[in-house]
């Protein structure tokens, strides 16, 4: 159904306009990324090949107990340290901790581009409860001057995270932009690699190349294996797209250009297109999502070979939502495209994609979740109302606002996790934020947990002033947990 005009006019961040112009082709290193990963177990990721976008349906976790509401945030699939989640929700803004030395698990090194040391490490916690990617940057800009001295989570998929640091006036941009990716260490040390600037030519030979600039929306990541990732931006034409990518292990950014999208043909309001977010799903698809349109699908496969070797450009597939697209421009003056991931999410699961959409209506509101089946049309899974979801709350404790930001849990795919903003619908500035998770199909409150009270008690406490920043933004599901070795969980404890 249609998004009501008053939710899809959510006040949101303006977005960066960044240069569209494309950089010319360059050479990607052959069979840079033809080896395919074998996950640690507690992974449990599926690495056979796919002929479609999802695999056959896997066997439901079965729930947390009859109550109504249960303590119980563990999975099945917990591995035996029990202080250790399997996969966590990243809040999109770090902290920085410039007296901080690192947890011995995480931590990871490098410089940036003027040769200044940065270390990456994280604060991972089970959901509801949101984790936090720390930044340790003696000589960068201080907290205290603004937004742009924190560092920004773009994706994550397996053991990898794309962040994005910024030098605020030290340095003219785009010098003064770094773009980093972290990869969890198994048996080996976690490691922090900078990623080479992108360059493009001007319409003239004679202009000399200019950097562009990576987008946070259209920019995405994906662990091809625990050795190898891919770092691709789509930049959507209608019916075709162009697409930027570059490999783990080359200096040099690629692009393909006017890529067909197939099933694009006659679908007129993909003129509108804007990504909202990009998806990545096993070790091979990239998924760009317009929450008003539908889906990009990538498979960086070779059609032939069923292997990453990128010679030749990734097959697109436009695939629709569950829900009817919106019609027109959705722009508007006033308020402009609104912010559709705090009602709608594409989330990856270990069972499949799931798709959840918060209807409003009034005061009431509706909460409805499908699974993508093999054909690529959409189940309808589980249904919840705004009664029957304060009825779960048998202590009354929580603000009966709209539900935000919805999480699908990766081990569970009956469980979704919500963030409850009361700041938003009182002027009190001290309001509670909460995070629930919920069992859509049993309709049992799983947990509770106050989001807007986590601080960190290690370090330069940044945390507190990372998560307030990061209200108003979708959560990056990962499984960046099931990657650490052994060895590390035990040096956490």
């Amino acid at each position: 159904m249609l998004i009501p005009t008053t939710e899809a006019r959510v006040p949101r961040r303006r977005r960066d306009k960044r240069s569209s112009a494309s950089s010319l082709p360059l050479r990607s290193p052959a069979g840079a990324l033809a080896s395919r990963r074998k996950p640690p177990a507690a992974s449990r990721r599926n690495t056979s090949p796919c002929k479609r976008i999802l695999s056959a349906e896997a066997e439901i976790i079965p729930g947390h107990g009859p109550s109504k509401r249960s303590s119980s945030t563990s999975s099945p699939e917990a591995t035996d340290d029990a202080s250790y989640p399997t996969w966590v929700m990243l809040n999109r803004v770090g902290a920085r901790r410039d007296s901080y030395h690192g947890d011995r698990t995480t931590s990871a090194v490098s410089c940036t581009c003027g040769g200044e040391q940065v270390s990456v490490s994280f604060e991972l916690v089970d959901p509801p409860g949101t984790s936090l990617l720390t930044l340790d940057w003696p000589q960068g800009p201080r907290p205290s001057k603004g937004s742009n001295s924190y560092p920004w989570v773009i994706a994550a998929h397996g053991n990898v995270v794309l962040l994005e640091i910024i030098y605020g006036a030290k340095y003219p941009r785009p010098a003064g932009i770094d773009h980093f990716v972290y990869k969890a260490g198994g048996d080996d040390p976690s490691s922090l690699t900078r990623l080479p600037v992108r360059y493009w030519k001007g319409p003239s030979n004679a202009d000399p190349p200019q950097p562009r600039l990576m987008s946070r929306e259209t920019t995405g990541l994906l662990s091809c294996s625990e050795d190898s990732f891919i770092v691709a931006e789509l930049e959507s034409q209608v019916q075709v797209a162009n697409i930027y990518f570059l490999c783990s292990g080359s200096d040099e950014w690629k692009v393909f250009k006017d890529v067909a999208i197939r099933h694009a043909h006659g679908i007129a309001h993909l003129c509108w297109w804007s990504t909202d977010m990009v998806l990545a799903y096993k070790d091979r698809y990239l998924i760009w999502v317009d929450y008003f349109r539908g889906m990009i699908v990538a498979d960086m496969t070779h059609p032939g070979t069923g292997i990453i070797d990128l010679q030749e450009p990734a097959v697109l597939r436009y695939v629709p939502l569950p829900v009817d697209p919106v019609q027109g421009n959705p722009y508007h003056s006033d308020y402009g495209r609104g912010y559709p991931e705090a009602s709608r999410s594409l989330c990856n699961t270990r069972h499949g994609l799931k798709f959840v959409n918060i209807n409003q209506c009034g005061t009431d509101f509706s909460i409805t979740m499908w699974s993508l089946c093999e054909n690529r049309t959409w189940r309808e899974d589980a249904k919840l109302d705004a009664v029957q979801l304060w009825d779960l709350d048998s202590e009354n404790c929580l603000p009966h606002v709209r539900p935000e930001f919805p999480v699908v849990d990766m081990d569970n795919p009956d469980v979704v996790c919500f963030l409850l903003n009361r700041g938003r619908h009182t002027p009190d500035p001290g309001a509670p934020t909460w995070m629930i998770k919920v069992d859509m199909k049993k309709k049992i409150l799983l947990d509770v947990t106050d989001y807007s009270n986590k601080a960190s008690s290690s370090g330069q406490n940044t945390s507190m002033t990372a998560r307030t920043m990061s209200k108003g933004f979708s959560f990056i599901s990962s499984e960046l947990p099931s990657y650490l070795s052994e060895q590390s969980k035990k040096m956490k404890r």
